[in-house]
């Protein structure tokens, strides 16, 4: 971007704050937004989330795909991913994922939940409960 070509009409370089009117402020941020573009992975990450928020785990485990062939040690794709296995009840893949940010950060205490939870449904009752336990611990402090 060079000169005004983004700056709504009548907005210039060197204006006092109190001189822009809140039309202005409104068509700037409004085009600025239409510019703006994600990479096609964060696009993908969001419509996925989206997806979870909309109860609809198998649709955002397509938007998941390729950000899992891709970038498979990225955080947010397994987390993403592994609440996505989790939600359609592929708990084995859940499972594979949970344990393995666990194992890279065992300090993500999400994770640690969802593998608990995982662990839970796997009727591995006993497994899940230290996981379990030390965030309840911690939430206890």
């Amino acid at each position: 971007m060079s000169g005004n070509a983004s700056r709504p009409e009548g907005v210039g370089r060197g204006m006092r704050h109190d001189q822009i009117t809140d039309d202005q402020i409104a068509a700037f941020i409004d085009s600025d937004a239409r510019e703006r573009q994600v990479p096609e992975e964060t696009q993908r990450l969001r419509d996925a989330e989206e997806m979870l928020t909309k109860r609809d785990p198998l649709a955002a485990l397509k938007f998941l795909e390729p950000l899992l062939r891709d970038h498979p040690d990225h955080p947010d794709v397994q987390l993403t991913a592994a609440r996505a296995y989790f939600k359609s009840a592929q708990l084995n893949k859940a499972l594979a994922l949970a344990e393995k940010m666990v194992e890279a950060n065992p300090a993500d205490f999400y994770a640690r939940r969802l593998l608990g939870r995982t662990l839970e449904r796997l009727n591995r009752a006993d497994e899940a409960r230290g996981h379990l336990r030390m965030i309840d611990e911690i939430a206890a402090e």
